[in-house]
């Protein structure tokens, strides 16, 4: 069984990267949604100066919304304020007004917005939500239920849109051409939901050099339609990660456990040739606190006896106040609870 360690602000350095690996995490993540090439560079030397032998994971943004990058300000928002979301590209014609109302561009154009239902939409992973009151000419009116910070890059979860797949963004692009280039050797792709988006992984890294014998595809499971193409995904490639983080808010609390769960039991079957990772909500309670929760106890507890062959920490140990902590935990949770 794995552990996979998110590095970030919490875990950059050598010493805690040290410990990280020495607690008994067996790979580091980078996350190429928020890519930072100097940093990004410097943890993988420091990380391979300690153990040259540790395993790397780049893991692609893939094709979740965001803030568009066209917002180019930080602003806050309140509960029961009305803000709007609109489509890249209606963005860049509006500017009348600006000042006046909150507008939020997100990363798709505004035919995408008109062509699927939108009844809600949510960020970070469910804390911060928005009442979809009315949409029009790629506009989408809301109330905010929850107050938060808006940024651009923030991902967001949209029930209810559906693009299809088309080919590698040029992020993604970019992304596997400096992984490749610094031979990282696991390559993880988000928001999966067909065979082509790996085949097109494979046919870059071919195509760019990279030894596709050596490099290991993982997908995420991410939205209603991925778990639907379970089997496909899984075929072609080394495994799966089940990422709760965005699966909750894309299918809805009960609805997203009660798949999970049998997601897992279908996979069992490739337990043995096939990584089954479990992402996000692991140690959730350890970001601020020092203790977990009876429920992520057993949860843990749950996953390793029905077929999960490992963890994938997330803000546990980017953001977390106690990384090691909880590391070491995990890794002593997983020794005592293992068949």
């Amino acid at each position: 069984m794995k552990i996979i360690a998110t590095l970030g602000p919490s875990t950059s350095n050598k010493k805690v990267i040290g410990e990280l690996i020495n607690s008994g995490a067996d790979t580091l993540r980078l996350n190429f949604s928020h890519f930072y090439e100097k940093q990004f560079q410097e943890m993988l030397s420091i990380a391979r100066n300690i153990d040259e032998n540790i395993k790397i994971m780049a893991d692609l943004q893939g094709k979740k919304i965001r803030i568009d990058e066209r917002l180019k300000e930080t602003f806050k928002i309140y509960t029961n304020e009305i803000v709007y979301f609109c489509g890249n590209d209606a963005y860049n014609l509006f500017s009348e007004g600006k000042d006046k109302i909150k507008i939020i561009p997100l990363n798709i154009n505004s035919e995408i917005i008109e062509d699927n239902e939108v009844n809600k939409i949510s960020m970070k992973d469910g804390t911060i939500n928005f009442e979809v009151i009315d949409k029009n000419k790629g506009f989408i009116k809301v109330r905010v239920k929850d107050d938060g910070v808006i940024r651009a890059g923030k991902g967001c979860n949209v029930p209810g849109i559906n693009y299809k797949y088309s080919e590698l963004s040029k992020k993604d692009k970019e992304s596997l051409k400096w992984a490749i280039n610094n031979n990282i050797k696991i390559i993880c792709q988000s928001f999966v939901e067909s065979k082509k988006e790996i085949n097109d992984i494979k046919k870059y890294i071919e195509d760019n050099n990279g030894d596709i014998e050596e490099i290991k595809i993982l997908s995420k499971i991410e939205t209603s339609t991925g778990l639907e193409n379970y089997e496909e995904i899984m075929e072609c490639c080394n495994g799966v990660i089940i990422a709760r983080g965005d699966l909750i808010p894309e299918c809805g609390m009960v609805t997203s456990v009660e798949e999970e769960f049998e997601l897992l039991k279908k996979l069992k079957k490739y337990k043995k040739s096939k990584e089954i990772i479990i992402a996000t909500h692991i140690l959730d309670n350890m970001k601020k606190g020092t203790l977990p929760t009876i429920n992520e106890l057993e949860s843990i507890y749950t996953f390793i006896n029905i077929g999960a062959t490992g963890f994938l920490l997330a803000g546990e140990t980017s953001i977390g106040k106690y990384p090691i902590k909880t590391v070491k935990l995990l890794s002593e949770l997983m020794n005592l609870y293992k068949k």
